[in-house]
């Protein structure tokens, strides 16, 4: 996809275009965000135009997974976040979904949803354990001084009091009273409660019943458990007491519910759910060994791709409370430079020089810590880039499992992440190995995405492809459509119509691999390699399917000159509407040129 990369607009202009195309304000239910993507939850998903967001100035793409909203701006979604939340409307709650079923992307999405709001602290945190490991292993000064006894104990503050963090985060995902779930953590905190863990027998009873004492410091799935837990006591309750007792009523009976219960049944059943799960992931590299690290490597970019990263973050804190490192953690090292890697070759041989810098930028976003922009913008959309990177991280996660590479605090994958890599006993053996990985995966990325994208612009060389008017009327250039995003070549090159017939016919022969439900935007992956977006009309997607009869249905192989969709153009202007039909080439970046030939109503591709 083509951006103009000359015009940003603002943070604020952008949030406001961000709601208005997913509805309105009254539309979004939930609204967060996580280090490069906005993530929204929708009332009613039919109001959201994801198309239209995707072309927007600073948007890097869209995605949609398991009814959450995802918008990926890069390493500025904080910036875009903190203009977005004076716009939504607060008093919007989530309605109880009781007829979805609950399922692994349901449980990947609530888990994204609470962990993404505090990942700063936890970055903070493991980036610091770094530093402190670096100070000990190369004697900066003394580790016995009230300086380094300091910097250990801020260290320390985001893992320890991790319940309390887990426990707001949890609250807003469940929407329930932020403080209630802070008691719901202070209950597994509490000092007593504290002091009891390593006692041969529980000095605590509740009704008859003896509770289980654990170390939930540095835990993840009770809090979460039991903050879930709240939210349904609170909400059932609500319902039957008067508006004059809620106050009162509400919130004692369901703490009196929730804290027995998660002390006797929800804390011991995360605290051992925890531990097994991190046996689970000791046992898979045990038994698969190199096998595992490639598998998990080599599919890493298609999990960032779906947004399901961050649901990994309590199997590597789990790994690092019980075990003392993490082996997930340096394979989305690697990735981050699988993808710095692919976006840098990928660059080496563009001859647009606006793509050339922007695949240079991300991909120094990349080594940074910030995969998405390099994703989206660069690899995804030239393809062969992804390859890169999916088979250079793969043989980077082999690598690190071979050589034992570990990661001994939770930290955001990134150069600067590196000293979390020295080994907290003092020597350097671990940072060593964990270079070498790094650099290894980045090499490989860079030549594999050069090497392959040079083979492909030789096979683009050599063909030559046409694209016919998919419709009879004159053709225009696209910088005459009254709509920015389009005019500006934003979404690729192309030709307008100005139609004289109702027929829209397959331009060329493919399959549909885009077809909106309001039926007034088609798209065609070419046999030929081209993507080719007919959209038909101006902002006619407000018209809701009505103008439209649709003759083909989404994965269909279609010829060039079959029918694709009839349009009533004259019940598209009496309602007010641009029937122009935009033809658009939305990967053009791919090609050397394009031209439009009116005479012969086509578009060259070469």
């Amino acid at each position: 996809m083509e951006r103009n990369w000359d015009k940003i607009m603002s943070n604020k202009e952008l949030a406001k275009q961000i709601i208005t195309l997913l509805g309105g304000s009254n539309n979004i239910q939930t609204a967060l965000h996580c280090v490069t993507r906005l993530r929204f939850n929708l009332k009613d998903n039919a109001l959201a135009d994801m198309k239209a967001i995707e072309q927007l100035d600073g948007v890097l793409g869209t995605q949609i997974k398991n009814d959450q909203y995802q918008v990926i701006i890069g390493p500025m979604v904080g910036d875009v976040f903190i203009e977005i939340e004076p716009l939504l409307n607060h008093d919007n709650t989530i309605q109880p979904a009781s007829n979805k079923k609950i399922n692994i992307n349901m449980v990947l999405d609530i888990i994204t949803g609470i962990f993404s709001p505090i990942l700063p602290a936890l970055v903070a945190g493991g980036m610091l354990k770094g530093i402190i490991a670096m100070i000990d292993g190369f004697c900066w000064f003394p580790t016995d001084g009230g300086t380094f006894v300091i910097l250990n104990l801020i260290s320390d503050i985001p893992f320890y009091f991790l319940p309390f963090l887990l426990a707001i985060s949890s609250s807003r995902k469940f929407k329930v009273n932020e403080f209630l779930g802070i008691c719901v953590a202070g209950a597994l905190m509490y000092p007593t409660f504290i002091a009891a863990v390593g006692a041969e027998t529980s000095p605590f009873t509740f009704l008859g019943f003896s509770v289980p004492v654990f170390q939930y410091a540095d835990s993840v799935f009770p809090v979460i458990l039991g903050v879930g837990l709240l939210s349904i006591v609170y909400k059932f309750i609500d319902k039957f007491i008067p508006n004059v007792l809620k106050m009162v009523i509400v919130p004692t009976a369901a703490l009196i519910i929730t804290i027995p219960l998660t002390y006797l049944i929800l804390a011991p059943i995360g605290a051992y759910g925890g531990i097994y799960l991190a046996d689970g992931i000791v046992w898979m590299f045990d038994t698969l060994g190199i096998f595992a690290g490639f598998l998990l490597g080599f599919f890493m970019p298609l999990i960032v791709l779906c947004g399901m990263h961050q649901s990994t973050s309590p199997i590597q804190i789990t790994n690092i409370t019980t075990l003392g490192y993490d082996y997930l953690l340096p394979i989305s090292f690697c990735h981050n430079m699988a993808e710095s890697g692919a976006s840098f070759g990928a660059a080496l041989h563009m001859k647009d020089a606006k793509m050339r810098a922007a695949a240079l930028t991300t991909s120094f976003s990349a080594f940074l810590g910030i995969s998405e922009p390099a994703l989206f913008t660069v690899n995804v959309v030239n393809k062969t880039p992804l390859i890169a990177a999916m088979i250079a991280n793969g043989i980077g996660g082999a690598l690190t499992t071979l050589l034992g590479a570990k990661c001994f605090a939770f930290v955001m994958p990134g150069i600067t992440s590196l000293p979390v890599y020295a080994n907290p006993d003092g020597t350097i053996t671990n940072l060593l190995l964990m270079c070498v990985c790094i650099i290894s995966t980045f090499i490989i990325a860079a030549f594999l995405a050069f090497f392959l994208g040079m083979k492909k612009g030789k096979q683009s060389n050599a063909k030559e492809s046409t694209i016919k008017t998919p419709l009879k009327g004159k053709i225009i250039s696209l910088d005459q459509v009254k709509d920015e995003t389009i005019s500006s070549g934003m979404m690729g090159k192309g030709f307008a119509v100005l139609p004289e017939d109702d027929i829209i016919y397959a331009p060329c022969s493919g399959n549909i691999v885009v077809l909106a439900d309001t039926k007034h935007a088609i798209g065609l992956k070419a046999d030929t390699g081209e993507e080719i977006l007919i959209h038909v009309g101006i902002d006619t997607v407000e018209l809701e399917g009505k103008p439209f009869e649709v003759f083909v249905q989404l994965n269909q192989h279609v010829n060039q000159g079959d029918k694709l969709i009839k349009v009533d153009f004259k019940k598209i202007q009496t309602a007010g509407y641009d029937t122009t039909v935009p033809v658009i080439c939305t990967n053009s970046s791919q090609y050397q040129t394009i031209t439009i030939d009116e005479a012969q109503a086509c578009m060259t591709i070469q």
